[in-house]
Formats: C-alpha cells, structure tokens, sequence
C-alpha cells in the first residue's frame, strides 16, 4: 500500500497534539505501507535548520520521502497581519486561508501522478483544497476536532465584544466548509464516538470511522516516584482551550482547594504561558509555570493528581491518556475526558463545577488508596484499547473501507 499524507505541520517532536499523534501514526504505517508526507513547517516549533534536519532524519525511518512547505503567514510580522486581514474578507475559514500553497498543490498533483498511490490521506479539513479535481484513489479526511464545534466553545467562553464577533463568524465558515467538504471524502476519520454523531448530524451521509488518539504505553508508564501533594496539568499555553483551562483553575478553583490544603502545589506545564499566568506564579509561591518541558514524565509522576479543568474542546485529549498510561488519578470536566472511553468513578473523577472539581481534588490528595485504585484502572485501559498500535490497525481499516468504497483493493 502507498499512502500519500499531508499534514499541516511536521510532526516532530512528537509533543503533545497533533504532533504527537501524527508522528506515532506515521510510525505505524511505516511498518505496512510505503508513506510519502508533504507537511508544512511551523517554524516556532522547528525553529532552526538544525531541527529540520532532526525531523527530517528521524521521520525517513519511516516514510520513503518526506518533504516540506512553508507556512506563509508565519514567514514575518508583515505576512501575519496580511492573512488576518485576508481571512476576514475570505469566505473561506481563516485556516484554510492560512495554509493556501500552489508549491503543496503542485507536489500533491504531481506525486499521484508519478506513484501509484493507493490512499491520498488530507490530515485536516483546511488541506481538503489540496484534493485534485477527479481524484479516482480513495481519500480520507482527518477530524482531529469538529473545527466548528471548537471554534463555537471557544466564542462562547470569549468576553471580548470585537473577538466574540469575529469568532462567530468564523463558526459560519467552519460549517460550511466542513459540510461542502466532508461528503466528497470516501471516509471521514473522527477521534471519537461523539465527534463522529455530531459530524453526520452536521453533514448528512457522511462516511466515517472512529480512529481514536492514542498512547505509547511503553513511554509514559508508571513508576517507584513518590508523589508529593502537588497537582499538575499540561498543554501548550499556545493554544487557547489550554490557556483558558489553567486560568480558568486558578481562578475559580484553586482558592478553594487551597482553602482545604493550604500546602498543596500546581504546576503548568507547557509552551508559552501567558503573562497573566506568569503573574498569578509571581504572586503565589505555591503556582509553578515552567514553560517547555521535554520529558514531562518525572513532573507527571511526582504529582498527587492530574488536573483537566478544559471547557473548550473536541476530539481525545492526548494529555489525559498520557496521564492515564502513567498510572495517575485524574479530575476532569466533562469536556475534558469527552470521547475518552471511561467511566467516571471507576478510571477518573468527574467534576463540573468549580465547588465540584475543588472537593474531588482535595479527596484525593488524601486517599492514597483511591489515587491508586484510579490510577490502575486508566492504566489498564489505556493499555487495552488506546496503544499506538491497536490504533494504528485502525487506521488501516479506515483506509481498507474507503478503498472498497471505490472499488479498488489497496
């Protein structure tokens, strides 16, 4: 099998996300298929020629060629400001405004042309404009999130009027296009059961397959390392659910456990912290923020409890089944472990509200007994259902139905 994989960002290092996920799935099809990635460079992420050539190096283990593209409003200040102001006047979404490339869609013409490739997989919906007109090979298209959805919960939690305003707009964009779109795609992936409802009740008949986000079980594992009664969450703060999450916790949270625990300490964990979480470690000794961290297993396996206060969101959360794979007890919103397939009680706590997220916190960081209860039981399924490769065998299932679908066994 020849699998053609775009991708909107070079998916090395595999921290966190979509860089996680798409480097350890292009790690399993390099064990079945013949793999050609074109990808766009994020160059906060890969910052020097040093770290290309890292990437490049490591991700030719396992794709016969690997090639990348720039990402144009990144290329300066000047270039930023232009695609904000073309994505407002675009009836396009902004991303797909963003990653608009004639070299990538050269590239992407000419490699079906030249290779048999027997599956073109397009890794988000704003690189569907890379499909060529008349494509005759199956596609599949990714959703690591309903980009709608998302973008919606974000507009809500949004207290700027202008901000709100633009968000909205944005959510009607996102809707169209994932609809025009998604139908002319022989499988749409979602990371969930629920993404995938929400998808064919947005564009009907849409053909879809669950390939959830996974874990590797060998990397993030528990150990001998004594918990302290500290709490810990991580995520970018270069993405606003996880900025939103951490400032959320502080400020409706964690008086209140602190109230019960005065000893207790948090740490954020993750890339560009916002200054006003910087400030809010300023003033309170108890609140770590330590930026990029590039192991953050020794961090994850010293705290008590993993904290997931998210309220924006889709898709799996990649950062709660590391935890899982870790051995650790969790307290999660609802919309934190949604698509996850737990059972609160049994694999996590779930909590709410800020009174409820508070109490379970502080029962924890009591019963050592219960954190370990919990935490054996997500290790366990973790394990079970959401190692990289029973995923992987996933994917290759999707792309087997979407190659029946057009009559053509890859």
């Amino acid at each position: 099998m020849t699998v053609l994989f775009l991708s909107q960002i070079v998916p090395y290092p595999p921290h966190g996300g979509v860089l996680q996920r798409g480097f350890n799935l292009i790690r399993e099809l390099g064990r079945h298929a013949e793999v050609h990635l074109l990808a766009f460079v994020h160059p906060d992420v890969l910052p020097t020629p040093q770290t290309l050539d890292e990437s490049r190096q490591v991700l030719q283990q396992f794709c016969r060629t690997v090639e990348y593209f720039p990402l144009w409003p990144k290329a300066n200040a000047i270039s930023k400001v232009a695609a904000l102001g073309a994505g407002l006047f675009s009836q396009d979404p902004f991303s797909v405004v963003a990653h608009r490339s004639g070299a990538f869609k050269r590239r992407v013409g000419e490699i079906i042309r030249e290779r048999r490739v027997d599956v073109l997989h397009v890794d988000t919906v704003a690189l569907s404009q890379f499909v060529p007109p008349g494509l005759t090979i199956p596609a599949v298209l990714t959703h690591h999130n309903i980009e709608s959805l998302l973008m919606e919960r974000r507009a809500q939690v949004e207290t700027r009027m202008l901000a709100r305003w633009y968000l909205q707009r944005e959510v009607q964009k996102l809707r169209r296009y994932e609809a025009d779109r998604s139908r002319t795609f022989d499988i749409n992936i979602t990371m969930s059961v629920p993404d995938e409802a929400i998808l064919k009740q947005l564009v009907a008949g849409v053909r879809t397959a669950v390939v959830p986000n996974g874990v590797d079980v060998d990397y993030f594992a528990p150990d001998e390392t004594p918990e302290t009664p500290s709490l810990i969450y991580t995520g970018g703060m270069n993405m606003f659910a996880n900025r939103d999450a951490v400032l959320y916790f502080l400020e409706h949270v964690w008086p209140r456990i602190t109230a019960a625990a005065p000893d207790v300490r948090f740490l954020a964990v993750g890339q560009d912290p916002p200054k006003e979480l910087q400030a809010i470690a300023a003033r309170d000794r108890r609140v770590t923020v330590t930026g990029y961290v590039t192991d953050i297993r020794p961090l994850v396996r010293q705290a008590a409890v993993y904290v997931v206060p998210l309220r924006v969101g889709g898709g799996t959360r990649l950062k709660v089944l590391d935890a899982m794979a870790s051995g650790k007890a969790l307290v999660s919103t609802t919309i934190g472990c949604e698509g996850i397939d737990v059972t609160p009680g049994t694999h996590l706590l779930v909590a709410d509200t800020p009174e409820q997220f508070a109490r379970a916190t502080v029962d924890l960081l009591g019963a050592p007994e219960t954190r370990r209860r919990l935490g054996d039981a997500a290790r366990a399924r973790v394990v079970e259902r959401y190692s990289w490769s029973v995923v992987g065998q996933q994917l290759l299932r999707a792309y087997e139905r979407a190659a029946d679908r057009v009559g053509r066994v890859a």
